[in-house]
Order: C-alpha cells, then structure tokens, then sequence
C-alpha cells in the first residue's frame, strides 16, 4: 500500500460524521446514484467507509429518495442496451455484433439489479404485513379435490 493510500484510509471519518456529511450533500449524493456511480466511486469520492453509505442509504428517510434514484439509474441503463442494439449495422461483422449485444445484455441486467420490480420477471413483492404467503385457490380446484 503506498504513503498515499495509507494516509487516505487513516482520515474516513465515522459514522456520525458521514451522516452530517452526506446530510449536507444529499441532492449531489442522489444525483450521482441515479447517474450510475457506484456505491464505491461515492465512498471514494466523499473519503468515508462503504458500510457507512451502506447504512445512510438504508436510513428509513433515505430509502424513498435512493429507491428512486435506482429507478432513474436503471431507465439510464436500458437506453444504454438500447443504443447498443441500435448501433449494429448490417455489415458489422460477427464479432461486432455479438459484442454490442452482449455490452446491451449486462445492461439489461443492471437495470434489473437496480429496479427489479420493474425489470426482473421473476420478482414477486410481498403484499401481506405479516409475511404471511397468499396462496389463492381456482374456484373449480376445490370441485375436485371434493371428489
């Protein structure tokens, strides 16, 4: 590790600290999310712990704005996947094509790692206060269990 370095991890602040700080920088902080910085570059960028960020951002009152700075970050990746595909002329070579379209796949899948209520199929939301499971039943199911 050089001096630099070294100096650099001595001076993050903690945790009460970083929660003024980024109390202060609130709108910058959630413009940057829904820029697609990633939680690392922010930590880097305002010298503080990542499990910190981690845990301001799970603030109950930050968790509204963060979810819909991840909402606006994904909407950003899938016009990336898009331009991808886009961009593949007809005489790209193979090569070409299949590297754009992989480059459009993990955008995809970014979008659906930061909105996955919108973007991943297989999400299913809990809907029951007690995380309790609703399980309902076809009408003509029980006809023929009866039988």
């Amino acid at each position: 590790m050089s001096k630099t370095q070294e100096i650099k991890e001595y001076k993050k602040i903690n945790r009460e600290a970083t929660i003024d700080l980024l109390n202060k920088n609130k709108e910058s902080l959630f413009r940057d999310i829904a820029s697609n910085k990633s939680y690392r570059q922010l930590a880097e960028y305002y010298n503080i712990h990542l499990p910190h960020l981690h845990y301001y951002l799970n603030l109950e009152e930050n968790k509204q704005a963060k979810e819909i700075a991840l909402q606006i970050a994904s909407y950003h990746q899938i016009d990336e996947a898009k331009q991808y595909l886009e961009s593949i002329q007809a005489d790209d070579t193979n090569a070409s094509v299949r590297k754009k379209s992989e480059l459009s796949q993990f955008s995809t899948y970014l979008a659906k790692v930061k909105n996955r209520k919108e973007f991943d199929l297989n999400y299913k939301e809990q809907s029951d206060n007690n995380n309790q499971q609703i399980v309902i039943i076809p009408a003509n199911f029980t006809k023929q269990i009866d039988k």
